[in-house]
């Protein structure tokens, strides 16, 4: 069977094609007004008594000079004036000024297109800028803080005159501030790696249910110290995805839970298999959340102020965000100031 080809229109290829045109129209213009000059100088050359003989002369080089005119305001206006400013507009954003925007007036085809997918580009490009720019000044504030307080404990340290518990006390700031730095970039790491990935492969079939049985007894020793409660109904699930990266959702969700709430309240973790779908709910008996901590539960160094726990580092909930929307999965939190909060992650389970 013949398939037939179809020809893709080349937009540059059409643009120039459209101007090669409009330049010859000039060509043309321009050459009937000198052939109308060379005739009327001819004219006036060979002119005889009867004055009426240079009408047709005039009439000529009249139409001639207006057409011409006309054209080349057509050309101005229409695709030089445009081009113009969007040529300035480019070397603008070229030099890092991603305000700039190219007006599309007088803009007319492929001109016009070509104008509003430069303004396109470049709101995409402020507003990348914007996110890099914070994400900096807040990696720089998060990453200052605690290496502010392992210097400041490390010098206190070389004090003679130190108790044993003082010496200790500092000791033990400086090793919980190097582990909260130890895990900002291991979680730094995890987000970018996830951030630059697409597709997820190194899917296998595993059990689903004994996966969150597993993390929450990698955390026992963190709410047992706490005096909480853990409770599971799971059903169960044969899931095929991969389980190292759906791992870290689970663990994120449970380390945060923990950390939200007080001692001697509870978690429960709760599996449902449904029609096409798994879904996983982390529930807590903590602090909650009100609904503007909700809006940004999942922006990156994000910590609610009512976190008691000062060893969160804002990352984790991105990280569980990220993951979930690279396996094809939506993550939604409910959550009463004062009742605790629960998280849910739904996942296809058709991939």
């Amino acid at each position: 069977m013949r398939r037939n080809k179809v020809k893709k229109e080349n937009p540059p290829a059409r643009l120039l094609g459209t101007m090669i045109l409009l330049v010859l129209g000039l060509v043309v213009a321009y050459a009937t007004l000198a052939l109308g000059i060379l005739f009327l100088v001819r004219r006036l050359v060979h002119l005889e008594d009867k004055s009426y003989t240079l009408l047709w002369p005039i009439l000529i080089l009249s139409v001639s000079a207006i057409l011409g005119v006309l054209l080349a305001i057509f050309i101005f206006r229409g695709y030089l004036a445009p081009l113009s400013r969007l040529m300035k507009a480019t070397k603008a954003v070229a030099a890092g000024d991603y305000s700039v925007r190219v007006e599309l007036r007088g803009a007319r085809g492929e001109v016009a297109e070509y104008i509003r997918s430069f303004n396109k580009m470049a709101e995409e490009l402020a507003s990348v800028e914007l996110l890099r720019s914070d994400f900096v000044n807040t990696f720089s504030h998060e990453f200052k803080t605690p290496l502010i307080s392992i210097r400041g404990f490390a010098k206190l340290l070389q004090s003679p005159d130190l108790t044993p518990d003082q010496r200790q006390t500092y000791t033990d700031t400086i090793v919980q501030q190097s582990e909260r730095l130890a895990a900002m970039s291991t979680n730094i790491l995890e987000l970018t790696q996830y951030e630059n990935t697409e597709i997820v492969s190194g899917k296998t079939l595993y059990s689903l249910d004994e996966q969150l049985r597993r993390c929450v007894r990698q955390q026992e020793r963190d709410w047992l110290k706490k005096g909480l409660t853990v409770e599971g109904d799971l059903d169960r699930v044969d899931y095929y995805g991969n389980e190292e990266l759906l791992e870290h959702i689970w663990s994120n969700l449970l380390s945060n839970a923990i950390r939200f709430t007080p001692s001697g309240g509870q978690i429960t973790v709760v599996l449902r298999q449904g029609e096409g779908e798994v879904a996983v709910s982390v529930s807590d008996t903590g602090v909650g959340m009100d609904e503007e901590t909700q809006r940004h539960i999942f922006d990156k160094f994000y910590r609610a102020e009512t976190c008691p726990d000062s060893r969160g580092n804002g990352l984790g909930l991105s990280i569980v965000h990220r993951v979930v929307k690279l396996c094809g999965g939506q993550v939604a939190v409910f959550s009463q100031p004062g009742k605790g909060s629960t998280f849910t992650v739904t996942l296809p389970t058709a991939q």
